[in-house]
């Protein structure tokens, strides 16, 4: 078994972007910072506009999701190749997000099946009612970080899903099964590469509402829904998780693309320029 590099995925990242960069950075607009700009516009933070979420938000955020997953595997296929248009690319990841998502589904209910047993013993059913019902108990809520820690470690094995929907006809049970296998080895240095991303983007979601926060009511005054301090904030925090996104999704790519192949010679990317 080849030994994986993250810092080779890395150095063809960087040179995915050197080439494709163009197409890449029009896929990530229209499907990731786009919508993720409009939702955070209409529907700003509630620590930032002093607005509660509307019940309609969760609907729009799945949708949003959707569509970024649908970049995310467009990224992917135009990083690995072969050759494809933006629009070629789009269309792609628009037919797979579905099948992602149905796999993302089920790895979420198989975790939620796992880990209610857990949580029953390491906070108590008492306890858990109160944290269902908003109770911030400290026990509680050092109880929930060996579940976090658990589900972590588990979803180490199926970062490869993405890559897979973007290069495999597979359905939602065998992507995952593939990306089972392909980390098969790699446990460690994959582990440490999801909780760098992790960290990566806790910090960036705070600095970004932090600083869009300052800058947007000092220019504007408030953060409103519409309003034109909630949109700079949006497209602040929006700019930052797609860039994170489109590195994470181009060093996955290439991860996979070490992973699915033989160990013996180079792995040559395509270059999907059109």
């Amino acid at each position: 078994m080849a030994k994986l590099s993250i810092s080779r995925a890395w150095d063809d990242s960087k040179a995915a972007m050197r080439r494709d960069g163009r197409l890449i950075g029009s896929v990530a607009l229209a499907l990731i910072l786009f919508p993720q700009a409009v939702f955070a516009t209409i529907a700003p933070p509630p620590e930032l506009s002093g607005v509660e979420t509307p019940g309609w938000a969760p609907l729009v955020m799945l949708i949003v999701a959707l569509v970024g997953l649908a970049g995310q595997i467009a990224i992917a296929r135009l990083a690995i190749g072969p050759a494809a248009s933006v629009g070629e690319a789009i269309g792609h990841g628009v037919r797979r997000a579905p099948v992602v998502f149905a796999a993302v589904l089920m790895f979420g209910l198989a975790l939620i099946v796992l880990m209610i047993p857990l949580a029953l013993v390491l906070i108590g059913p008492e306890r858990l009612k109160a944290l269902s019902e908003g109770s911030r108990d400290p026990a509680v809520v050092r109880a929930i970080l060996p579940i976090l820690l658990a589900i972590i470690a588990i979803a180490v094995r199926f970062q490869l899903t993405v890559p897979v929907a973007a290069m495999e006809a597979a359905g939602p049970i065998r992507m995952l099964r593939r990306s089972w296998d392909l980390t098969r080895g790699h446990y460690w240095r994959l582990l440490g590469f999801l909780l760098l991303v992790l960290a990566t983007a806790l910090i960036i979601q705070l600095a970004s509402q932090i600083v869009g926060g300052v800058v947007g009511r000092l220019l504007f005054g408030n953060l409103d829904p519409f309003s034109a301090g909630a949109l700079l904030v949006a497209l602040i925090a929006a700019a930052a998780q797609t860039a994170l996104s489109i590195l994470v999704t181009l060093m996955l790519a290439h991860i996979y693309v070490q992973s699915a192949n033989p160990p013996h010679g180079d792995v040559s990317v395509p270059s999907s320029g059109t």
